[in-house]
């Protein structure tokens, strides 16, 4: 590795020099090549520009040659179309003119017709100045009888709200007593409870007082066995002495001794016997404090039924006070009802009386309106005919004034007879005023003889707490002596226990009855609330739905009603268990009642000893009775002497009823009478108004559609005016580039058409006189009285025709006039018009007449029965119109085949023929002339393209040459070349002066082209001009038009006003009902108050008949001692 080191180095070192000398050369070389290459690159980019310098002028050369063709074909173009323009511009001016004469006349069509429709404004204004008044004045007599309705309609409300508060005030005092009297029972059966208790006390003390006894007189009987038995023994030991005192006189010790203990044994009997007559001289006491204490107890017990028994007079006498309060009250109910319903009717034959007036003026205004088209009618037929004959005229003119003064008296005689109907409503209306005056009055006194009722029910009632804190003593003084008797309860115990047992199985049972009535009543009370609230949503007419809770917001109506049915099926289930389980417990409780029935019979076979007893503390309750009877009885006799004065000021008031029932009746006959007529009249009215609106539903359409045809009629004129104008301009342009040829032939012919122009005169002759027979034909055959023409445009016409007519005669003028007017009186006011059209209409009327129109079944059923009597009424007027000839037969009849008419027309068409033959026609056909218009474009055309060939071709052999041109200058030296062209294509340009030039002459056709515009812009805005003129005159009738709508909108506002008044009485209605509502539910709760007074007067017999059973119990044991004595 040491050795091949050193020549690697040296290898390595000659390689360094080799290249760095390689890289000196390439260097050297380099700079050499780069000095070529600068040079070569230089003399390229020299041939380059001139190459792009080249080819720039060539292709600026071939740019400019480019747009002076284009200015050529512009300029040419220009040319043509101001030529176009011109001839355009010429046109337009002969339009203008034409559509400015026309616009000229429309102006003073339009001038005429707006001072047409200034009169006709002016005319209109006076008739709703007219009918403002008029509406004006109708306003402010029904504003003051609104007052007036609503002046008694507040009276009436005041009445009843005042009623009302009294009756809840009456409620809220009889809701007093009731608590009142809940409490004092409350407090009762508090106290008969304690008695009880005390009772229970005395039973068992009397219970340990007889042990007591019982005990002694045990101890009692010992004694007297054991002093027997000492007697006896005391008899053997005197005779065992005796035996032995002649035996023994040694026994005088024991002797002695048995006598000390004898006499011993006789001292403990004196003191046994002591003991003995002190216990029954304490028997003897506590007997005559128990009898004492039960003939206290008694007394006070009478006194307490005594009590009792008065209250329950006093409230009975309470009840029937209230009823016949109550039955004087919906007597007064009753009456003030009557009126409120004779006012009601009053204000319906008011508001009918006034629908009769309004329908009288508008039948008025009616009359008025068709008397003054006929008197013009009329004064336009004089004037039209007095030139003829002043004498007919004269003549007509008097035989037309008693037809005038017949329409005037028949007017004059309906006024009369409305205005004498209202003066009797208005006498009838202050009548029925007074009667309400009069019965307000009586309502007054009334309500005055009330107030006194309620002064009489506070003394009462006083008397009644007097009453009561005499009780109130009472019971404090049965206070006072049950502290007495609490000694005497303990031997009552026993008796009681047996007693309290089943006392405690019937409590209970009844807690267990109560229960179930609680849960039942509380169904009910829930079950009726829901009802109730029902009731009040359906009287309401709204349905407050909850938020849906749960899954119900997904069910939908159906589903819901099943499963409302599912649950009604389970309440009644629910129900009928319920029934069962209450017959079971009422099953059980009868029996438990018949067990408690036999134990107070046995109770009361006790107690009924104890009665006796009592009878004589009966005597001086009963004295004190008759005392309060007597008070009582005085105060009835008092109440019932103001019952008679009540009820004869009735008997009164019922006489006035009957009389003003008397003058009712009449009127209500009077009011059939005019209703029959007033049903008429509607009916009629109705049905005439039915045939009115289907004959205006048709005549309108028509009406439109002819104004329609009108204005296409209007339009295919001035289309045909438009054509006659184009064809005469076409037969210009014909004749002019016809050739002169053709100009000498037509002289030959005009000599020709001179002969041939007697045939057209005859014929237009003849075309005459046929007119004149139509003309004549359809004036004798015409039945029509008139022709209604619109102001705005005087084609259109609606021909007025009069049904069974007999047809015109050939008579003279007036008399075709008298005729006329005869017909016309007859048509107006003929009964088989009218017949017919009610009988038309009748279905229509029923399908109108039914409730519930508004549904989508209802709404086919009218359309369907509208069709059915508009065709009925239809075929009936074409029945009783037959005399009257349609359009459309006067036209068929001359279409046949043998007419005249065709045999005039075959014989133009043959002379047409023949003229074209020999051609001689002046009225050469569109469509030839068309043609040989055609043919002359055509041929223009043909040399215009001949025209364009040869100058493509031209411009084709410039451009060849061009090409050469730069061909031959290529060939140069391109330096010098470039430049020489460079000047030689600068001198062969267009010059900067001709160009401008160019451009001069084109600013001056766009000049021209400007100023043709500015001359059609300049028409365009007088058209303008004149369209805003006639924009501004329909924005006038438009004003005018807004004027009228408004105005009736006014009227239909004053319609909807009256509308909202009505709405309101209606609620004032809806009001007074609810009030009755609510007094017959106050009326109800007084009713329900009455029920539960009379279950608080059930339990007060209930705990009269347990203060019996009391009683019955203290008997037996009062009856027990008495038996252990007899006894003993």
């Amino acid at each position: 590795m040491s050795s091949s080191s050193p020549v690697n180095y040296s290898i390595t070192e000659d390689r360094s020099l080799h290249s760095e000398e390689c890289e000196l050369l390439q260097k050297s070389s380099k700079s050499e090549l780069d000095a070529v290459l600068g040079l070569k690159w230089k003399l390229l980019q020299a041939k380059k520009e001139n190459l792009d310098l080249a080819i720039q002028h060539n292709q600026e050369v071939s740019n400019y040659e480019k747009q002076i063709i284009k200015l050529r074909s512009e300029f040419e173009r220009g040319e043509a179309i101001r030529q176009d323009l011109e001839y355009e511009l010429a046109v337009a001016r002969k339009g203008a003119h034409l559509k400015m004469c026309t616009a000229e006349e429309e102006l003073s069509d339009a001038k005429n017709k707006l001072v047409e429709l200034q009169v006709l404004n002016e005319n209109l204004q006076q008739k709703v100045t007219e009918t403002e008044e008029t509406f004006h004045n109708a306003q402010q007599k029904w504003e003051e009888e609104q007052q007036r309705l609503v002046k008694a309609k507040d009276d009436i409300s005041r009445i009843y709200n005042n009623e009302y508060v009294f009756l809840l005030k009456e409620r809220n005092e009889v809701e007093t007593i009731l608590l009142e009297l809940n409490n004092e029972l409350q407090n009762m059966r508090k106290k008969l409870r304690d008695v009880e208790v005390e009772h229970s006390g005395c039973n068992e003390v009397l219970r340990c007082q007889a042990n007591e006894l019982k005990c002694s007189t045990e101890r009692e009987k010992r004694l007297l066995k054991e002093l027997e038995a000492a007697a006896v023994k005391a008899k053997q030991l005197e005779e065992d002495i005796e035996a032995e005192r002649a035996a023994n006189l040694a026994s005088n010790f024991t002797s002695e001794i048995i006598q000390l203990r004898i006499r011993e044994l006789e001292e403990a009997v004196r003191v046994e016997k002591d003991r003995r007559e002190e216990a029954l001289s304490d028997l003897e006491m506590v007997k005559k404090e128990f009898k004492g204490l039960e003939y206290a107890y008694e007394r006070e017990k009478h006194n307490a039924q005594e009590n009792l028994e008065k209250l329950n007079v006093l409230e009975k006498e309470c009840f029937s006070s209230n009823n016949q309060m109550k039955e004087v009250i919906e007597e007064k109910k009753k009456v003030i009802m009557d009126l409120s319903a004779r006012l009601g009717s009053a204000e319906k034959s008011c508001s009918e009386l006034q629908s009769e007036l309004a329908m009288a003026k508008k039948h008025q205004v009616f009359l008025t309106e068709t008397y003054e088209n006929n008197m013009r009618e009329l004064e336009l037929l004089l004037d039209s005919f007095a030139m003829s004959g002043q004498r007919t005229a004269g003549t007509c003119e008097d035989k037309d004034k008693p037809l005038s003064c017949s329409v005037i008296e028949t007017l004059r005689c309906t006024l009369t007879a409305y205005q004498n109907k209202l003066e009797d409503t208005s006498n009838e209306l202050e009548k029925t005023k007074a009667l309400c005056k009069k019965m307000t009055k009586e309502l007054e006194v009334s309500e005055e003889k009330m107030c006194a009722l309620r002064q009489d029910l506070k003394e009462v009632q006083d008397t009644m707490a007097d009453t009561k804190k005499e009780l109130n003593y009472l019971h404090t003084k049965c206070a006072d002596r049950e502290t007495l008797i609490e000694t005497l309860k303990m031997e009552l115990q026993d008796v009681q226990q047996c007693w309290e047992k089943e006392q405690v199985r019937a409590t209970e049972s009844e807690n267990e009855i109560q229960k179930l009535t609680r849960a039942y009543q509380k169904d009910m009370e829930e079950k009726l609330t829901f009802l109730h609230s029902l009731y009040q949503h359906l009287i309401a007419g709204c349905v407050l739905i909850k938020q849906p809770e749960g899954i119900l917001d997904r069910f939908s109506w159906p589903e819901l009603c099943v499963v409302l049915q599912e649950n009604v099926d389970a309440l009644i289930s629910d129900l009928n268990r319920a029934n069962e389980k209450i017959s079971h417990l009422e099953y059980v409780c009868k029996n438990k009642s018949n067990t408690m029935k036999e134990l107070q019979q046995n109770q009361e076979d006790a107690f009924n000893k104890m009665a006796e007893q009592m009878k004589a503390q009966a005597s001086c309750w009963q004295n004190e009775k008759k005392y309060l009877e007597q008070q009582y009885s005085s105060l009835l006799g008092e109440v019932h002497a103001r019952a008679q004065e009540y009820q004869e000021v009735a008997e009164k008031n019922k006489k006035k009823i009957y009389v003003l029932e008397k003058s009712q009746e009449k009127l209500a006959l009077e009011n059939i009478s005019v209703k029959k007529m007033l049903t008429q009249f509607q009916k009629e009215h109705s049905s005439l108004l039915a045939a009115c609106a289907l004959l205006a539903g048709a005549l309108y359409p028509l009406y439109g559609r002819l104004r329609a045809m009108c204005s296409q009629k209007d339009l295919l004129q001035d289309q045909a005016n438009i054509y006659e104008l184009v064809n005469q301009k076409i037969r210009t342009l014909v004749h002019a580039l016809s050739d002169d040829k053709e100009n000498n032939q037509d002289e030959a012919k005009v000599k020709r058409r001179k002969s041939q122009g007697l045939i057209y005169v005859f014929r237009r002759a003849v075309i005459a006189v046929l007119a004149a027979n139509r003309l004549k034909v359809l004036a004798q055959s015409s039945s029509s009285l008139f022709t209604w023409t619109n102001g705005l445009k005087e084609g259109i016409g609606i021909p007025v025709c009069v049904g069974e007519s007999k047809g015109k005669r050939n008579l003279l003028s007036c008399e075709d006039e008298e005729i006329d007017c005869v017909e016309a009186l007859s048509w107006f006011a003929s009964s088989n018009l009218l017949a017919a059209i009610i009988s038309s209409v009748t279905e229509l009327q029923d399908v109108v007449n039914k409730p519930g129109t508004k549904s989508w079944l209802s709404g086919k059923l009218l359309l369907s029965a509208a069709r059915n009597s508009f065709s009925k009424l239809m075929d009936k007027l074409n029945v009783i119109m037959e005399t009257v000839p349609l359009d459309h037969c006067k036209y068929i009849t001359y279409l046949e085949k043998d007419s005249l008419v065709q045999s005039l027309a075959h014989g133009l068409n043959k002379i047409n023929t023949q003229a074209l033959q020999v051609g001689l026609c002046d009225r050469v056909s569109s469509m030839k002339n068309i043609e040989s218009l055609e043919k002359q474009i055509f041929e223009f055309t043909q040399r215009l393209h001949t025209a364009e060939v040869e100058r493509l071709s031209l411009r084709l052999q410039l451009a060849e040459f061009k090409s050469n041109f730069s061909e031959i200058k290529k060939e140069a030296d391109k330096a010098q070349r470039l430049q020489e062209q460079l000047n030689m294509l600068k001198q062969k340009l267009i010059t900067h002066e001709r160009f401008e030039s160019v451009c001069e002459e084109l600013n001056n056709a766009l000049h021209r082209e400007h100023q043709a515009q500015l001359l059609l812009n300049e028409q365009a805005q007088q058209l303008q001009e004149l369209n805003n003129k006639l924009e501004l005159q329909s924005s006038e009738e438009a004003d005018r038009t807004q004027v009228l709508s408004e105005s009736v909108k006014s009227l239909s506002e004053a319609t909807m006003e009256l509308r909202r008044r009505d709405r309101f009485l209606r609620q004032q209605n809806r009001l007074l009902t609810q009030l009755e509502q609510d007094k017959r539910r106050l009326s109800e709760s007084i009713r329900d108050a009455e029920s539960a007074l009379c279950t608080a007067a059930k339990d007060r017999e209930l705990i009269i008949s347990h203060m019996k059973t009391v009683e019955d119990t203290l008997h037996k044991v009062h009856f027990q001692p008495k038996v252990t004595e007899t006894f003993s």
